[in-house]
């Protein structure tokens, strides 16, 4: 594939996702801390009657505790409180930070669609078990008419250890489309519908998967 110039530049919040905000919030939240311990620490030493550099140094060393403080305060206190939440909303630990793709996005709306799949096969070797990009580039090889990667990616995520039902079906689903619109393959679409009748059996998965098995070996013409 080739890769087009790409203008778009990565910003703080692409680099380092939700931290970043949170970053930029503390220190923003650091200018009150920092006065207040400019004037408690002079003022100690104002009332102490101390020289006017002692004043300065401690009103600079007033600022410097209490920004310390404060930094450590709000970090500790505020990740803590976020984790403790985390859980108690996502127990299974689901609530890690989701990679965004604003760069991949902008190069697929700029029409740079190689350069969009040449960056999320980077990404799904630096992350081997995300199925986040494998989907997300599955998908526009499907668009793309590149169906074996497509078919292999879809693979892929069924395969990774510990992948939620969400992506495991998303995958599933997204095979069935896949072959139906590949001359040759739509019988493979019978294969994934039964897989989702087993993976899930007595669910509204299974109950949908059955209907579609139906429909589809009816417009195959192939009997029960």
């Amino acid at each position: 594939m080739s890769v087009g110039r790409d203008e778009y530049k990565r910003t703080v919040f692409d680099r380092q996702g939700p931290e970043a905000a949170h970053f930029l919030q503390t220190v923003s939240s650091l200018i009150i801390p920092i006065v207040a311990g400019a004037f408690i620490g002079g003022g100690l030493a104002v009332q102490k009657d101390f020289s006017p550099p002692v004043i300065a140094l401690s009103a600079v060393s007033g600022s410097l505790v209490f920004a310390v403080w404060w930094w450590f305060f709000v970090t500790r206190t505020s990740h803590g409180a976020g984790r403790m939440f985390g859980a108690f909303i996502q127990p299974t630990g689901a609530g890690s930070y989701e990679r965004q793709y604003s760069k991949e996005d902008a190069m697929v709306m700029r029409g740079n669609v190689d350069g969009a799949l040449t960056s999320y096969e980077e990404i799904i070797l630096e992350a081997p078990s995300d199925p986040q990009p494998r989907i997300r580039a599955a998908d526009l090889y499907a668009k793309s008419g590149l169906r074996e990667r497509a078919e292999e990616l879809y693979r892929a995520v069924q395969r990774l250890p510990r992948v939620a039902p969400r992506d495991d079906i998303y995958a599933s689903n997204r095979l069935v489309d896949l072959y139906l619109a590949w001359p040759g393959h739509e019988k493979n679409g019978l294969r994934e519908l039964r897989r989702l009748i087993d993976t899930y059996p007595e669910t509204d998965v299974a109950t949908r998967a059955r209907a579609g098995l139906v429909n589809l070996k009816s417009q195959l013409g192939e009997a029960e």
